[in-house]
């Protein structure tokens, strides 16, 4: 037992060894985004805070694998945009997974949906939001949940900020510290507030909020696939009511 907990101790996420980030104890700078969310709506609002002037929903890539001509497997990254209009289907903030990798013909439909952001999204995000505000240092919420975080740092005795649905972790650092989580976290957002990033778990993309001309230069990033949203618009399973009007197209969840 005790060479499992050596073990593991080594092998979880320790914010204070393993990246520039602390975590935070005293939760008052976090306290802003709850009354700002909407829940049990199950719309944009139950994610991103409301209140800005302008909202995007990011897609996280899809991945195809396959065995090349040398004998070498690799992955393919394939957008949410491509992969819609290439099975002819409308691209458009709502489209859900299933609806736009559906298709009678069925083509080659990529392996699975990521759960985070490109390493490249998040180049793109980091520097384009880093340009929205005044501010050198960000916060991040990280959700409890993750079984990668290691107990003596993540230990009983801290708090964490409490949501409708979610626990979550308060930690600071720099702006740039967003690639050293091994998860990507749940919110991020620098200290004068100019835009809040918002990622659920159960979700395969994440919400900007922002600034009129922050959100619209993401929205001109072609490797970032973002749409405009709303706080209104539905973020629920049947949502895609474009590209499948009678609700024929079956969901996972």
């Amino acid at each position: 037992m005790q060479e499992y907990e050596e073990w593991r101790h080594l092998h979880t996420w320790d914010p204070g060894r393993d990246s520039d980030l602390s975590i935070v104890h005293d939760l008052t700078a976090a306290h802003w985004i709850g009354p700002l969310l909407t829940p049990g709506s199950f719309n944009v609002s139950m994610t991103a805070p409301q209140g800005y002037e302008a909202f995007a929903r990011i897609f996280f890539p899809f991945e195809h694998g396959s065995l090349g001509s040398d004998g070498q497997w690799s992955n393919t990254q394939i957008r949410w945009t491509d992969l819609a209009r290439a099975n002819g289907w409308v691209a458009h903030a709502l489209m859900e997974r299933e609806t736009i990798a559906h298709t009678s013909e069925t083509p080659a439909v990529p392996d699975s949906c990521s759960w985070s952001l490109s390493p490249e999204q998040q180049e793109m995000l980091q520097a384009i939001l880093g340009r929205h505000t005044t501010s050198t240092m960000g916060w991040f919420l990280l959700w409890e949940g993750f079984g990668n975080l290691n107990e003596k740092a993540f230990g009983p005795r801290v708090p964490k900020v409490v949501h409708d649905q979610r626990s979550y972790f308060l930690l600071r650092g720099p702006l740039d510290s967003y690639r050293q989580f091994p998860d990507d976290p749940s919110y991020w957002w620098p200290d004068d507030r100019a835009w809040c990033l918002s990622t659920d778990t159960d979700f395969s993309w994440s919400y900007l909020a922002g600034t009129r001309g922050c959100v619209d230069e993401v929205l001109q990033a072609p490797i970032a696939d973002a749409w405009e949203t709303v706080p209104d618009n539905p973020a629920r399973s049947g949502m895609d009511i474009v590209n499948d009007p009678t609700g024929a197209v079956p969901r996972s969840s």
